[in-house]
């Protein structure tokens, strides 16, 4: 299951305002300075998946599934801006959007060899030496 950037970054919102109880979905508007009902369409959506589950009172809750997926879409999230930003040099905005954009297109497979570890660095760093900007 392949998800978009978006779905990729509420649900890593979602996991951090949560983490081990339910959050809002004012909250999650806020956060992501989104309209509410720009939250509620995305939060159908990942409901479809099975990711979050909707209480009453708009109070949102990952799935096991959801809480794995935002782990290491977080994890992920971490490892590749911090690549693209401190090597790269790319502004930490734009090392973000790049970030959920490569993200998008690595399957659950790849995601759990890569980035299950939980550290905050790719699995093989060595593919990627500092290097000089000319």
């Amino acid at each position: 299951m392949l998800l978009t950037p978006t779905q990729i970054k509420y649900l890593v919102a979602i996991n951090r305002l949560g983490c081990e109880t339910s959050v809002r979905s004012a909250d999650i508007a806020e956060a992501l300075e989104v309209t509410k009902p720009t939250v509620h369409s995305m939060l159908v959506s990942l409901a479809r998946l099975e990711l979050i589950k909707k209480e009453k009172y708009s109070c949102i809750e990952l799935t096991g599934r959801g809480r794995w997926f935002a782990e290491l879409y977080a994890n992920g999230f971490s490892a590749i801006s911090l690549l693209l930003n401190s090597r790269l040099r790319i502004p930490v905005s734009t090392a973000g959007e790049g970030a959920l954009a490569i993200l998008s297109c690595l399957g659950p497979e790849e995601l759990s060899l890569r980035f299950s570890r939980g550290a905050a660095e790719p699995v093989n760093d060595e593919a990627f030496p500092p290097q000089r900007l000319p």
